[in-house]
C-alpha cells in the first residue's frame, strides 16, 4: 500500500471549505422573504392598532352625543360628539390632523341618530408596504338620540 499520509485530511478540509459559502448563499436567498414578513407584520399591526383607536374615538363621540338631553339642539349634540372624539384622539396621542365629521341621521321609528365619522391618516411605519396599505383609517359609529 502506497498511501500518502494526510491525503484524507486534505480532502476533508477542501470539502469543509466548499460548505462554508453555502450558509451565506442560503441566508441571502431567505433574507428578502424574512424581511417582507417582518416589515409586513409591523405595518399591518400598526394599521390595525390605529384602526381600533379611531373606532373607539368614533364610538366615544357618538355616545357623548347620544346622552345629551332631549332638549339639546342638534348643534349642541354635534359639538359634544366632536369634542369627545377629539379628546379621545388627544388622550391616545394621535395628534395629527384627524378629521372628525358629525351629523344627525333620521333613523327608522322617527328618532334621530348621532353619526360620527373619524378619518385619520395612518400610512406605513416602515415604508415597506406604502403601495399596498390604505393611506387613511375611516371609522364610523351611529347611536340613537334621544
Amino acid at each position: 500500500m502506497n498511501t500518502v499520509p494526510g491525503a484524507k485530511i486534505s480532502r476533508r478540509r477542501s470539502a469543509t471549505r466548499r460548505q462554508r459559502g453555502a450558509a451565506a448563499v442560503e441566508f441571502a436567498l431567505v433574507l428578502p422573504l424574512l424581511l417582507t414578513l417582518v416589515m409586513g407584520a409591523i405595518d399591518w399591526g400598526w394599521f390595525f392598532y390605529i384602526d381600533q383607536l379611531c373606532t373607539n374615538a368614533a364610538r366615544e363621540g357618538a355616545r357623548a352625543g347620544s346622552v345629551m338631553a332631549p332638549t339639546a339642539t342638534t348643534t349642541q349634540v354635534r359639538d359634544a360628539a366632536q369634542q369627545a372624539s377629539q379628546a379621545f384622539l388627544n388622550n391616545v396621542n394621535l395628534k395629527q390632523a384627524g378629521v372628525i365629521a358629525t351629523s344627525m341621521l333620521a333613523l327608522p321609528g322617527g328618532s334621530q341618530g348621532v353619526n360620527v365619522v373619524v378619518t385619520y391618516p395612518v400610512g406605513s411605519v416602515t415604508g415597506f408596504l406604502t403601495g399596498i396599505m390604505r393611506p387613511n383609517v375611516v371609522a364610523a359609529s351611529v347611536m340613537r338620540w334621544p
